[in-house]
């Protein structure tokens, strides 16, 4: 064995694999499995990772059964990731899940409860917490700057919503349950964290107002007449996304299609038990590509602006004072403002540790659940409580 921690990914979609190359450049690990359903995913794995000793599984059981493999990371599709997350568990290896953590509260406080005693490290892949605009706002939050948050609102502008999600399965609410959880869950963890406290009350107003249509569900752009002038055209090389990976083996449905059902627009509210109220707002056919923050508490306001080509800037205007702030965190290399290796870099120290942890996996839970009771209250009509997260070591 060797003295590499032993990496194994299930689910070779471009984020897969695109992880199992990141964790697998670190000098601390080594990628030794890899596991899909799919044989073509498979076989592009193979090619992605020729040349290296990876066992290929199309079984998650048979490859937690390789004695090489000490962690998983998981980046299959949403609907298997608490099935999935709870076997590796249960199985007793480290886990890095991708989020959304899972697609039903149930299936997230499973995971929380299969935890306990397991002693192995637990994170979700959250990794904004980890870029160095979100972490100057937290420092900021705890300095007590701004005073205690008493409302908060943020916003996800989204301008490859069309080109990214509608030409595919997640174009329908059986499949990804709602846009919140598939996109929002990032800007909604870190208001979580920021606010410091947990979601009780959810409601929200949704729409379909671009996308979906009249087109039939098999057409595709490969063979459409408006090819040439569809803003939302895909072209056969693949799509480019914003941590740098392409993906080679992405769908061409028409975003008209009548089977499109996902809000392409939410406007959702949350309570917390601290008091403070959150207002969020996703839009996935608006022109910008961005998050924004806003945190007012009962001393000054802060609001952090994050893009994907790490433009970051956090704004502080305070209370009785004629005092404005502006400040620009400094950049990171790597995806997600830095946050993908970083985050990886804290996983393979914890293992490394060999302490059982869970960091973040509370927050996790949290803006999951928030946007599973908004996805309801959206479809229902009235607001949705969402229930305490089961008790766990949270650090």
């Amino acid at each position: 064995m060797s003295d590499k921690i032993g990496i194994g990914v299930v689910g070779l979609g471009g984020r897969g694999l695109y992880l199992g190359e990141a964790f697998d450049a670190d000098p601390r690990a080594a990628l030794v499995a890899a596991c899909d359903l799919n044989p073509q995913r498979l076989a592009h794995a193979r090619h992605v990772f020729a040349g290296r000793d990876v066992a290929y599984y199309e079984r998650l059981s048979d490859m937690l059964a390789d004695p090489r493999v000490q962690a998983v990371v998981v980046a299959t599709n949403d609907a298997a990731h608490g099935a999935n997350g709870l076997e590796i568990l249960c199985a007793r290896k480290h886990l890095f899940l991708e989020k959304p953590m899972a697609q039903t509260i149930e299936e997230c406080d499973a995971m929380i409860k299969a935890w306990r005693g397991s002693g192995v490290v637990f994170m979700i892949g959250l990794e904004l917490r980890y870029c160095s605009l979100c972490q100057e706002m937290k420092a900021i939050l705890e300095r007590g700057d701004v005073g205690e948050v008493k409302i908060a609102y943020a916003v996800d502008n989204v301008s490859v919503g069309g080109n990214y999600y509608y030409h595919d399965r997640r174009r329908r609410r059986d499949y990804i349950i709602s846009l919140i959880l598939e996109k929002g869950t990032h800007t909604l963890d870190l208001m979580n964290w920021f606010i410091g406290a947990h979601p009780v009350r959810v409601y929200g107003e949704g729409g379909l107002d671009v996308f979906g249509g009249t087109a039939p569900n098999d057409k595709r752009c490969a063979d459409c007449v408006d090819a040439a002038t569809c803003p939302y055209f895909v072209a056969p090389t693949g799509f480019q996304m914003d941590y740098g990976q392409v993906l080679h083996m992405k769908d061409d449905f028409c975003v008209y299609a009548q089977e499109c059902d996902v809000h392409d627009n939410s406007v959702v509210t949350v309570r917390y038990d601290n008091g403070a109220k959150l207002s969020y707002i996703e839009c996935h056919f608006t022109p910008d590509y961005n998050r924004e923050f806003t945190l007012i508490g009962d001393k000054g306001r802060m609001y952090g602006f994050y893009n994907n080509e790490q433009e970051f800037r956090i704004e502080l205007t305070y209370r009785h004072a004629q005092k404005k702030e502006i400040l620009y965190p400094p950049k990171r290399e790597g995806g997600h403002g830095g946050g993908d290796p970083m985050i990886q870099n804290e996983f393979l120290a914890r293992v490394l540790r060999g302490v059982p942890a869970c960091p973040g996996v509370i927050g996790a839970r949290d803006s999951a659940a928030i946007a599973i009771a908004a996805a309801r209250a959206i479809h229902e009509g009235h607001p949705v409580d969402i229930p305490r997260a089961p008790a766990m070591c949270e650090d």
